[in-house]
């Protein structure tokens, strides 16, 4: 194996605000470089682009992107299955590995993923475009950090940056609000489930988390920090304007996040190709149009990816700058994922449009789950279960509740009100906010019920 990939620069902050033809021209260097870089390098690309007709010398600029073949993320279980333990689309020599880090598996089994010490060096320094820390300022990690690839080299660029990590991972939460009140970190970071229980159990302690000095919020690994409701609620409970909505793979790279006069998600144009294609058709989408948004790595060596189906559904924009002067391609809003959207009697819409509706009713607690059962005449009924605050007034909540969920998803559910304290918090993990008690089980595409 003699191929390499040159040593980019990932640190400097200009890379955000390139003109647009730089940008560009910089993704068709690094493309060409990569599509000859995985076919010399890996037995799994060789096959996919000899199946899809491709040859390195015909992918000449990221115009050429509809040509290369999708990758997702069953086709990298079944590699790893068939080729254990990491595939053949692992493409550097295990002595220049520096760590092994893995998936969530929350949505089946978990992927492996090496990182070079090369890719490692990359994505600790594409923290530095973002401003530094206050010298000192502690930083806590609500959610376990081993295995976990972003939560690390978050960990690890902040610890580098002048920050004090707190890694909170394995207390309890009674133990974590208490923490926050005492240490007094600057920056706490988790999935925005948690950050949300998290509130909740502060609340019932009597302490006031938006008086514990706390700068910003990080949110992670899932994408309720997106949703306006739930910025809503985090700012208010945490005394916070910098609510940042980070975003990353695991299996392509920890890309960064929303920027303080945006809630839009910027992608680093120098590190990933990104487009936006039809999910039923997979044909590439016009800037603004909603779908499935698809990457493709650019610089990291180790397990790079080609036009990979994230499953996130959005819209991107790039023809103009954003508000703070950043050139890069935004995600305007991750609405869901491809298998969290829900059809009901015509009608699709995803748990994040449900948390907008139900996190803006000050009689609610924050949390709710979707459950969806067999129905008469083959139909399913869909009820959302919320929970009350008090116990006055339910029949007429429950109404207003339906009314508010009927004209904000157009569809009309059952409204079932639960008593504080009944639904399910997770600890540590990402909420599943959808059950499916169908006996035909989940169904998914355009026309399904």
């Amino acid at each position: 194996m003699t191929a390499t990939l040159p040593a980019y620069d990932t640190r400097d902050p200009a890379l955000s605000t390139l003109p647009r033809e730089q940008l560009v021209a910089m993704q068709d260097e690094r493309l060409r470089t990569m599509v000859a870089y995985v076919h010399e390098t890996s037995p799994f690309w060789r096959r996919k682009l000899s199946e899809a007709g491709v040859t390195p010398a015909e992918i000449q600029s990221v115009a050429d992107l509809p040509r290369l073949p999708f990758t997702t993320r069953a086709e990298l279980d079944a590699e790893q299955a068939a080729h254990p333990p990491f595939g053949e689309y692992t493409c550097s020599p295990r002595e220049q590995w520096m760590g092994l880090f893995t998936t969530s598996g929350t949505s089946g089994r978990k992927l492996k993923r090496v990182v070079s010490r090369r890719d490692w060096r990359l994505m600790i320094d594409r923290f530095y475009r973002a401003p530094a820390p206050p010298p000192g300022e502690m930083f806590m990690l609500l959610g376990p950090v081993d295995g976990v690839l972003g939560a690390t080299v978050g960990v690890e660029a902040a610890r580098e940056r002048g920050s004090i990590p707190i890694l909170a991972g394995l207390w309890d939460t009674r133990t974590k609000v208490e923490a926050i009140a005492e240490l007094r970190p600057g920056v706490i970071a988790g999935a925005a489930s948690y950050i949300m229980h998290l509130a909740e159990v502060a609340r019932e302690m009597g302490v006031d988390l938006a008086s514990c000095g706390l700068r910003g919020v990080t949110s992670f690994g899932e994408p309720g920090a997106g949703v306006e409701a739930t910025q809503e609620v985090i700012a208010r409970s945490f005394g916070v304007q910098e609510i940042i909505d980070g975003y990353g793979l695991t299996e392509v790279w920890p890309l960064g996040g929303n920027c303080p006069q945006s809630p839009a998600l910027h992608i680093p144009d120098d590190l990933v190709a990104i487009e936006c294609v039809d999910p039923d058709t997979m044909a590439p989408l016009a800037e603004g149009e909603t779908g499935e948004i698809v990457f493709t790595n650019l610089v990291g060596d180790t397990q790079p990816l080609l036009r990979y189906r994230s499953r996130d559904i959005g819209r991107l924009s790039f023809s103009s700058p954003c508000a703070c002067g950043h050139t890069v391609t935004r995600i305007e809003r991750i609405e869901g994922r491809t298998d969290d959207m829900i059809w009901y009697r015509g009608v699709n819409f995803f748990p994040s449009a449900v948390e907008n509706i139900v996190r803006r009713d000050s009689d609610l607690s924050p949390e709710y789950r979707i459950v969806l059962d067999d129905g008469p005449r083959g139909l399913p009924v869909v009820t959302v279960q919320v929970e009350a605050l008090s116990e006055s007034e339910r029949p007429e909540l429950r109404e207003r509740v339906r009314g508010a969920l009927r004209g904000g998803l157009g569809v009309n559910p059952e409204v079932e009100l639960l008593a504080l304290g009944s639904l399910p918090r997770l600890e540590q993990a990402k909420a599943k906010r959808v059950l499916d008690r169908r006996t035909a089980g989940p169904t998914s595409g355009r026309g399904a019920p």
